[in-house]
């Protein structure tokens, strides 16, 4: 195919560490414990149950001085508050490393907090489109990941993100290179703890990562056979993890990997019209991103597939077919036959999963108009009018 032969740059990767359990080991990999900042989930007070496996698992004693927990997607308030806390009165800390054990949120909370503690400015200064354009420094503290979901991939990309919920409210990026953590652990073990609703919502939102990158106009060879096997891995696990294998840490490991493909996916190739949508949308409405991703997923892609055929967009057409022939038992169906088997086995996913409606956190038809404006169809594979993105979104509420 022609765009093998393009050029393209490909982000580095982490060292990775993977396995069931695999987190005993962590403890031998740190120097100072007294110096490392952990962050993870839950509200004060508490830990949450994936903490709890973790501590029982890596057998490590963590000073509670040294715990920050992230309750929800963290807005640059919060990472402020943190750094002060963690930084005496000429800015400077003496935090070496941090380590993020949680999901989505908590690693991209974790991932600003090793580039701020070494600085003395706000993150409003350094997010993309409303800060004051400031560069993150280079000599950012050791990361090393932690994921207890397997959705985001944010333990493989280079931004993390940020959001103010509001009629003025944002969803925002810090990005660049240093982001992308030091060392990821993957260890299933952490993962059985997720429920089956989470667990169908960050599926579905790696899913996305992976079919927006390849289908993506900046897609190339590398992320293509990284998208292609993290979606064979999701369609072969996704329904076995949302319920009798919920505790098959090789199920979930399956899962994990395909989350960290699809952050390295979008990293090097871009996202299109589900994150496109999904982005303002989390800032607008207090809608969780695996939720907004796994209830536009459907939609979405029909929409896509009706204007690729209608533009006769052979190229992609061609590649969503290759994704579709994984869905379908049928062995002779057209190219146009084996995308649609994608799309309605993305539709058959939400049904199972009983993916919510967005009405139920307060979008609604009236209040569109703005959603609509803010949305972009990105890297999209063909473009799409204000009416069809309108479809989408009204298709979901």
């Amino acid at each position: 195919m022609e765009y093998l032969l393009e050029a393209f740059n490909f982000a580095k990767w982490p060292k990775i560490y993977y396995g069931p359990g695999i987190t005993k080991s962590l403890e031998n990999t740190l120097a100072d414990l007294d110096n490392v900042l952990w962050v993870t989930g839950g509200k004060e007070g508490y830990y949450s149950s994936y903490f709890k496996m973790f501590l029982t698992i890596s057998g490590i004693n963590i000073n509670s001085k040294n715990l920050v927990q992230i309750s929800g997607e963290p807005s640059p308030q919060d990472i402020d508050a943190i750094c002060q806390r963690f930084q005496d009165e000429n800015n400077q800390t003496n935090i070496n490393k941090v380590i993020g054990i949680g999901g989505g949120s908590v690693l991209d909370a974790a991932k600003a907090l090793s580039a701020m503690l070494v600085t003395q400015h706000s993150l409003l200064d350094y997010l993309e489109g409303i800060g004051k354009g400031l560069t993150l420094p280079d000599n950012i503290l050791p990361f090393v990941a932690i994921p207890t979901t397997s959705g985001t991939g944010s333990e493989m990309t280079s931004n993390a993100v940020f959001s103010q919920v509001g009629d003025q409210g944002y969803k925002k990026s810090i990005r660049h290179d240093k982001l992308i953590p030091t060392e990821i652990w993957l260890d299933s073990s952490l993962t059985t703890t997720c429920p089956p609703l989470q667990t169908a919502c960050c599926g579905l939102d790696a899913f996305t990562q992976l079919l927006e990158a390849y289908l993506s106009t900046k897609s190339n060879l590398m992320t293509d056979m990284l998208a292609e096997k993290g979606m064979q891995l999701i369609i072969d696990n996704l329904d076995a993890a949302c319920s009798h294998g919920a505790q098959n840490t090789k199920v979930r490991g399956a899962l994990a990997i395909a989350s960290m493909l699809s952050g390295s996916c979008l990293t090097n190739a871009g996202l299109g019209i589900v994150h496109g949508i999904a982005g303002p949308m989390g800032g607008f409405y207090d809608i969780p991103h695996g939720v907004a991703c796994a209830g536009l997923i459907a939609k979405a892609n029909q929409v896509t597939l009706d204007v690729m055929i209608r533009e006769n967009n052979n190229k992609d057409i061609t590649k969503m077919a290759k994704i579709g022939l994984l869905c379908s038992d049928h062995k002779t169906l057209t190219k146009e036959q084996y995308c649609q088997a994608l799309v309605d086995k993305l539709y058959r996913w939400q049904k199972k999963f009983k993916i919510p409606k967005f009405a139920q956190y307060g979008l609604n038809h009236a209040t569109l108009d703005q959603l609509i404006s803010a949305s972009s169809y990105r890297n999209n594979p063909v473009k799409l009018s204000d009416k069809e993105i309108r479809d989408i979104i009204q298709a979901c509420i």
